[in-house]
């Protein structure tokens, strides 16, 4: 009976592993009949995209060749290239007239001085810039606002630019690991040992002043004495000289200012300064801003407060009047801020109250801290190339008047340079809105103030006579394809020779 029982379990448990065993057989083929179908997808789709790829390149091989055949395709392609190059031609030639040739044919016939065209030569031979200063050209220049973009780029730096009348030149300084020498250049890699801010720019301004200003005649000067320029025929004009900072702004003016130490001593007060003057124990001057022969004006890496805190000494108190206590730079500093012009609008507020008799300001920028206020022009107004726009203009005028109100004087560089009609178009719109100004590279021509006329005019020309032109152009592809289209539609008769 237990044999037969045994027997039993065993047979039971054999039936139930074969049943596992296609339990799990059963599994593995709806798995695989599954996954079948989606490999084949794949399979199919990866054979489709080859495929798309295979007759693709096939159509551009064929369209390729079929252009090399005898053919309308290929008849119309080399028509169209022919009119495509003319009309190209055609319009670069009117662009080379209009904008290139007139302009500087009228440039060469503008009569100048010889002063602006060969500043610092006699019968062709180079010679000492100083001496010719002083002994010629100082004695017929008249200066204009105008200011010589990176000076230090001229034939002769300094020079170059008071021959031609500018009243602002520019440096570029590099402060060196010695924390004294001051290198000019516009990078690191052009800096030379020799060309140094006192060789280029600080010894021959203040040479030039002493002898515009004998010690006999002038050591003896007050506060309220005003010492004569560079200009011999405005003795009165100040020469700015901005320092564009491009090592770390607060070593570099501490060694800026102490070069001027010189231009400071008050025997001479060549520089023009911000002081409080008091008269008598108790009273001070109204006036401030005291202008002199010669205007530092520093930017660049230059912060509003750069030039406050090298000032570090702090004003006594006066036991009578109750002033003092604070930096010295608020009664004295002879250097000035280049400010934003394009926040000024911003910075400085002006208004005028309800009865339109009195009003107020709120001002970040005024003449105490700052001379300039400059911005870059294509980053401020932009291309206008085909003119200025009226929101163009409405910014510039708001960023002059804000400017004037403020006692700035508006400058803006990165002024476009070519063609020379649109420039001289910029230059003369900038003039007309009153900018304080003018930064120039080109010296000789600001100079001339004979500038080219009616650029608006030569664009509206520019643009009517293109879009004529290549009107034409499309009427002349219509028919040469009419054209070729008819002859090559036409039967083609066989000739026989008896």
């Amino acid at each position: 009976m237990s044999d037969t029982s045994s027997s039993d379990s065993r047979t039971s448990n054999a039936e139930l592993m074969r049943e596992d065993e296609r339990i799990n057989e059963t599994n593995i083929n709806d798995i695989n009949a599954s996954t079948e179908p989606t490999q084949h997808n794949q399979n199919q789709c990866c054979k489709s995209k080859r495929q798309r790829l295979r007759d693709g390149w096939n159509r551009v091989r064929r369209s390729i060749a079929s252009l090399a055949k005898p053919g309308l395709r290929r008849d119309m392609l080399s028509w169209s290239s022919v009119v495509i190059i003319g009309t190209s031609a055609v319009i670069s030639l009117l662009y080379t007239i209009i904008f290139i040739a007139v302009p500087h044919s009228s440039y060469s016939a503008t009569t100048h001085n010889f002063i602006s065209n060969n500043p610092i030569l006699t019968d062709g031979q180079p010679i000492d810039g100083l001496s010719r200063w002083l002994e010629d050209f100082s004695r017929s220049v008249i200066p204009i606002m105008c200011h010589s973009h990176n000076d230090y780029w001229r034939p002769y730096p300094l020079f170059s630019a008071l021959a031609t009348g500018c009243t602002g030149v520019e440096a570029d300084v590099w402060l060196q690991d010695d924390g004294e020498t001051l290198l000019v250049g516009h990078d690191r890699g052009s800096l030379r040992p020799e060309m140094t801010l006192e060789k280029m720019y600080l010894d021959p301004l203040f040479e030039i002043l002493e002898h515009r200003n004998p010690g006999e005649v002038w050591e003896n000067n007050t506060v309220y004495d005003r010492a004569r320029g560079v200009f011999q025929t405005q003795p009165n004009m100040t020469l700015v000289l901005m320092i564009d900072v491009k090592t770390e702004p607060s070593a570099t003016w501490k060694a800026v200012l102490k070069k001027l130490e010189r231009f400071r001593h008050p025997t001479k007060r060549y520089l023009t300064r911000y002081e409080n003057v008091f008269p008598a124990p108790g009273f001070v001057e109204r006036q401030e801003i005291w202008p002199s022969a010669l205007t530092v004006v520093g930017s660049g890496n230059m912060e509003g407060d750069t030039i406050v805190n090298l000032y570090t000494e702090i004003v006594p108190i006066d036991p009578v009047t109750g002033e003092g206590g604070h930096s010295y730079y608020y009664r004295y500093h002879d250097t000035f801020l280049d400010a934003p012009l394009g926040q000024l609008p911003d910075d400085n507020t002006f208004w005028r109250a309800p009865d339109g008799q009195s009003g107020g300001s709120s001002k970040m920028w005024y003449p105490g801290n700052s001379y300039y206020a400059s911005v870059s022009f294509q980053q401020s107004i932009g291309n206008v190339r085909t003119g200025f726009s009226e929101k163009q203009r409405a910014k510039l005028r708001s960023q002059i008047r804000t400017a004037k109100k403020s006692g700035l004087l508006a400058r803006y560089w990165d002024l476009p340079s070519w063609p020379i009609s649109y420039r001289d178009y910029v230059w003369q719109t900038l003039t007309e809105e009153g900018v304080g100004m003018l930064s120039v590279d080109d010296l000789e021509s600001a100079a001339r103030r004979g500038w080219t006329k009616g650029y608006i005019r030569d664009v509206v020309w520019m643009i009517c006579l293109s879009v004529y032109i290549f009107l034409c152009s499309l009427a002349a592809l219509w028919f040469g394809y009419r054209t070729i289209r008819r002859w090559r539609n036409q039967p083609r008769q066989d000739i026989y020779l008896e």
